[in-house]
């Protein structure tokens, strides 16, 4: 996302090239024609109106703005499309920019409304169709993109590269799958931004930009050192480096950028080379308060150092630079989770284990609250996305009921009866089809998010806490005292964490379906037990709806009704199958007081049925217990 800001401020540039002298030359004597004795009409004056808006953009929005609007009222009485779409995004780039993203989106989308229109008629020719068409895709990847939106960014931008393809426009495929490939790397999917990088190396390389070639290189490296290949990740940087020690001076941020990248490389396990990540330390330090840089960048330079500083044992050092990586704890994010591990392990090096555990606490619940966080959003943005992709097909299925509707009117009443009668039977079957398809994307999207966030867990957390836990042994050997205190810390925080990550997306329910994975569940919860009855054979997307469900009525027994016992039953009949959850808490209503009328838990257990006609029965009394019943027909 690092490279949308340049890619925007290139085109303010262009435009103030194409528009402005540095004297206003172009704009002063396009007002100066309108003022003259001739002015210009029609169309001329359309496309001038057009060009001043264009022309004032990137220097006074109040200008801008009222050319626009006589642009756009002339386009109306004179029928030009072409510039109408033209200052429909020009409007939404002004709403761009003051951060109104929701009016932005929406003023994009009426530019596409009017490139349809444009696509259907004969004067307009295929590349301007499919240039206006571009330009508002890749402006709409480039809002969500600045969202963190980023299902819906790559979206937008792989609409446009097939254009861009088409008509061999490399610079623009370029920039394209560069910025997919840094989507792509921020999810964690490294194999779709490792084949993007590469993508736009390649666009580059044909048209001969050396800093387009550079600006993937510098991403891929990243790829390379989180997934542990050394020599790759040494190469590709190097690459990077070599283009940023000749244009230093141009590129300061990314020169430094890129030298933390290869300190951390050089520290890699197996490879350290601590002096030589040291010479790359000390040279990128000295720019960050020189060149003001973002906070991500500099935040990757005092990770360097501290990892530097931590190879060395300069631990008070290290701490400061580890400090110097981190958001305020408001505006923390998911990057500051690598910073939170090495302040936790810089404290437990330091003896003060009070600040140890609370960086510990910080990292879990950062990595619970970016899970849901995550889930939410991916979830709205396929939601986008469904309906944006059954758009054309919709209004095809609608233009051939009207056709339909129109020959059975001239046949018979009876016919017009039978097509009302088809109408709203589609119309249902259409409401069904939706209703389980966004479950079947949310149900998709959730479990790719699981395993991401489970193996993050395991991986990285997990490993670290192991590491705190040998550290403290070492440092602290004593059976009694804070350090035992700690230990015992540090041995509930990683079981709770393994148990964590193997409910996030259990394999045994992958491998032997969802009656062993529930055994197994109700094993790890103390007090709980599991009963099946029938055979159970179920679809994957049952299994998985029913796990969750099951998982979530459990944890809310343990967390809200204080329950010491929990039954956990799944009965299959011939025409649908009954997962039931009953415990001795205490009793439903006192469970969520405080909560709402139903709590959180419950509501998301009916969003998720709902698509499926399931069914949710609940039996409670106050202090004596619940039982709740989910039944999905088969």
């Amino acid at each position: 996302m690092r490279y949308l800001y340049l890619t925007i401020w290139l085109a303010v540039s262009l435009a103030a090239q194409a528009y402005n002298d540095h004297r206003n030359a172009r704009v002063d004597s396009l007002e100066a024609a309108l003022k003259s004795e001739h002015p210009p009409k029609g169309e001329e004056l359309l496309r001038a109106y057009d060009e001043l808006m264009r022309g004032w953009l990137p220097y006074d929005g109040e200008k801008a703005e009222y050319y626009g609007r006589k642009a756009l009222a002339l386009s109306y009485e004179l029928d030009g499309l072409y510039v109408r779409q033209n200052v429909l995004r020009h409007f939404a780039q002004m709403h761009y920019v003051r951060e109104e993203y929701d009016e932005a989106a929406e003023l994009y989308r009426q530019a596409l409304a009017v490139i349809d229109t444009m696509a259907t008629m004969k004067r307009y020719t295929e590349v301007d169709i499919d240039d206006a068409r571009s330009v508002v895709y890749g402006s709409l990847g480039n809002l969500y993109n600045i969202q963190d939106q980023a299902h819906l960014a790559i979206h937008y931008y792989q609409l446009a590269l097939p254009i861009f393809e088409k008509h061999d426009w490399r610079e623009s495929q370029t920039i394209l799958y560069y910025n997919i490939g840094e989507l792509y790397a921020q999810m964690g999917n490294y194999g779709e931004a490792e084949r993007n990088y590469l993508k736009a190396i390649e666009k580059a390389g044909a048209s001969g930009d050396s800093l387009m070639m550079t600006l993937p290189k510098k991403g891929l490296a990243g790829v390379y050192f989180n997934t542990g290949q050394h020599d790759k990740a040494l190469q590709t940087v190097d690459e990077a480096l070599a283009y940023y020690r000749q244009h230093r001076e141009e590129e300061p941020q990314d020169f430094a950028y890129t030298l933390a990248i290869k300190a951390r490389i050089l520290m890699m396990a197996g490879y350290e080379d601590v002096a030589a990540a040291k010479a790359c330390v000390e040279e990128a330090l000295p720019y960050i308060d020189s060149t003001e840089m973002m906070f991500d960048d500099a935040a990757e330079v005092y990770m360097a150092a501290c990892e530097v500083a931590m190879a060395e044992r300069r631990w008070q050092q290290a701490l400061d630079y580890a400090l110097k990586s981190v958001h305020p704890d408001s505006t923390a994010t998911i990057a500051d989770k690598n910073g939170y591990l090495l302040l936790a392990e810089i404290y437990t090096e330091l003896g003060q284990k009070a600040q140890a555990r609370e960086y510990m606490q910080k990292t879990v619940d950062l990595m619970n609250r970016y899970a849901t966080d995550h889930y939410q959003s991916g979830l709205s943005q396929m939601e986008v996305l469904y309906e944006t992709e059954k758009k054309e097909a919709q209004i095809a299925a609608l233009d051939k009921e009207q056709r339909l509707f129109r020959w059975l009117l001239v046949a018979a009443v009876a016919a017009i009866v039978l097509l009302a009668a088809l109408v709203v039977y589609r119309h249902m079957a259409h409401k069904r089809q939706k209703a389980l398809l966004a479950a079947r994307v949310a149900l998709e999207t959730e479990t790719k998010e699981r395993r991401i966030l489970a193996r993050d867990l395991h991986d990285s957390l997990g490993g670290m806490l192991s590491l705190l836990r040998l550290k403290s042994l070492t440092t602290d050997p004593s059976p009694k005292g804070e350090g035992s205190e700690y230990l015992r810390l540090l041995d509930a925080t990683i079981e709770e964490l393994r148990r964590v990550a193997h409910h996030l997306m259990p394999e045994e329910l992958l491998r032997n379906g969802l009656a062993t994975a529930l055994h197994d569940f109700a094993i790890s919860v103390p007090g709980a037990q599991f009963q099946a009855f029938g055979n159970i054979r179920l679809g994957k997307e049952t299994e998985l709806t029913l796990y969750r469900c099951a998982y979530e009525l459990v944890n809310n027994a343990m967390k809200h009704a204080d329950a010491t016992h929990i039954d956990i039953q799944l009965m299959q009949t011939a025409h649908d199958v009954t997962l039931t959850v009953s415990d001795d808490g205490r009793g439903l209503k006192a469970a969520t007081a405080g909560i709402g009328s139903e709590g959180a838990g419950l509501q998301n257990i009916r969003e998720r049925i709902e698509p499926y006609n399931g069914q949710l029965h609940i039996v409670s009394n106050e202090n004596a217990g619940t039982e709740i019943n989910v039944t999905l027909p088969l």
